[in-house]
């Protein structure tokens, strides 16, 4: 029974890990097209420039740090019986819409509902017990349903701390960085702004199969979608001949 369950299992998994990797396939397999030639595409487009603000930036959650769009995710060392793991407990993304320029124009992107596939920026590491710094503790006051883990029991004798470590990330798209952008092109002859702006907005929509942001190239970008869907994939494999093992 356990032996089916397993490979059950091992199955799912893999079939999760193979639905997450849709993204990296799309970004990987194709070419990426000038800027200038996208006005009025049918279909999706690729492509790689310099990310600039259109209107505005937005502060990123964690450090306060003006930037075009990111992704934060905070970590909890949790225990559970004699065992302790790492495990997300919070997680979210931001964007503004932002001018991606390269040699021979520019296009507006509006990175809603993108896949963000950003490097990370900024990685802070608070211990149980010990007050958080100053932009951490403002995120989870007023951004975050997490309460603070600067807790501990006073013994009179000695105060031991009673929270839980955590790891805070944080990844970013900021002005003047290269920048890479899968998605659909919508004409528009309202996001024309500039000389070099062409009439034609890059987001979401019903004819892309992924809408990719990343702070790099393409191959990079498609390398960091790959990773995550990976492990759903590995760990699906080893449950799976973990099932079929135990059958022998």
């Amino acid at each position: 029974m356990f032996d089916a369950l397993f490979v059950g299992v091992g199955i799912a998994l893999v079939a999760v890990g193979c639905w997450k990797l849709r993204p990296a396939y799309h970004v990987y397999r194709g070419d990426t097209d000038d800027v200038v030639s996208i006005e009025r595409a049918d279909g999706p487009v690729e492509l790689e420039g310099t990310a600039s603000p259109i209107d505005r930036t937005i502060s990123a959650p964690l450090t306060g740090t003006d930037c075009l769009a990111y992704e934060y995710e905070v970590e909890e060392l949790q225990s559970s019986g004699k065992n302790s793991s790492w495990n997300t407990v919070d997680e979210g993304v931001g964007g503004v819409p932002f001018r991606l320029e390269d040699a021979t124009a520019s296009v507006r992107v509006e990175p809603a509902g993108a896949d963000l596939a950003l490097s990370t920026e900024a990685s802070i590491e608070v211990d149980g017990g010990e007050p958080e710094p100053e932009p951490i503790k403002a995120f989870l006051e007023t951004e975050s349903d997490l309460e603070s883990e600067n807790t501990s029991l006073d013994l009179r004798v000695v105060e031991i701390a009673t929270g839980n470590d955590r790891r805070y990330h944080e990844r970013r798209l900021e002005p003047g960085e290269d920048a890479y952008v899968f998605g659909q092109s919508r004409y528009d002859v309202d996001a024309r702004e500039t000389m070099r702006d062409v009439s034609a907005v890059i987001e979401d929509g019903p004819d892309t199969p992924a809408f990719v942001v990343a702070d790099a190239t393409q191959d990079v970008a498609a390398r960091r979608l790959a990773k995550p869907a990976a492990v759903w994939i590995a760990l699906g494999i080893l449950a799976a001949g973990i099932g079929l093992v135990s059958t022998m």
